[in-house]
């Protein structure tokens, strides 16, 4: 009979994580919904701990950094950059709070990849894009984007191999005001693994 991952690390009808966290961030971007310049830092520190309410006591590490590039003076057309990277640094979280794949707070990681397709104690992601207007009133635009994400497996915790995504885009302008596109992006993985992800807004 095969054991899923899920009932490998040890499965729970439910579960409670409650603790403090711990926050420093850098971010001179001009716009969060569609930046195209700046760069963008996060570093977050979680403590969970039994006498404030959680199951477990574990302690996490995470570091979210974006930067963007334009290679024209207008921003009609830009290099973006992300990492988002997770470590536990103690104890045993539930598994569903462990990183996964479209598991960060937009649920925009591993694009190519069903969310939670893959998922470990520790997190390495990386993705790069190329965004470009199509029209010069910005109605159309379009980018192309390839991310890779690595886990470590359990109980030997070591990284996997590095899974691969990438895939083209249409951007269509939803509000020319607040510069909000919708983002249509085909993402194709490997063995097989592709759909499409839709959002309001840039993906980072």
């Amino acid at each position: 009979q095969a054991v899923t991952d899920y009932q490998l690390y040890g499965q729970t009808t439910s579960s409670v994580s409650s603790g403090v966290t711990f926050n420093v961030l850098y971010d001179n971007r001009r716009s969060s919904i569609n930046p195209r310049t700046g760069t963008y830092v996060n570093l977050i520190y979680r403590n969970n701990q039994r006498f404030l309410g959680s199951d477990e006591n574990w302690q996490s590490l995470t570091f979210d950094a974006r930067r963007y590039i334009p290679l024209t003076e207008t921003g009609k057309s830009i290099l973006a950059f992300w990492t988002l990277d997770v470590f536990t640094l103690n104890g045993h979280p539930p598994y569903f709070d462990l990183p996964s794949t479209g598991w960060d707070m937009g649920g925009n990681t591993g694009r190519g990849y069903i969310q939670g397709r893959f998922r470990g104690k520790n997190m390495l992601y990386a993705e790069g894009a190329y965004r470009l207007d199509f029209t010069r009133n910005g109605l159309l635009g379009g980018v192309f984007f390839v991310n890779g994400e690595s886990f470590t497996d359990y109980p030997a915790n070591r990284f996997q191999k590095v899974a691969l995504g990438y895939g083209p885009g249409l951007r269509i302008k939803f509000n020319k005001r607040s510069d909000t596109n919708i983002a249509i992006d085909y993402g194709i993985g490997q063995n097989g693994s592709h759909g499409f992800f839709v959002n309001l807004g840039e993906v980072f």
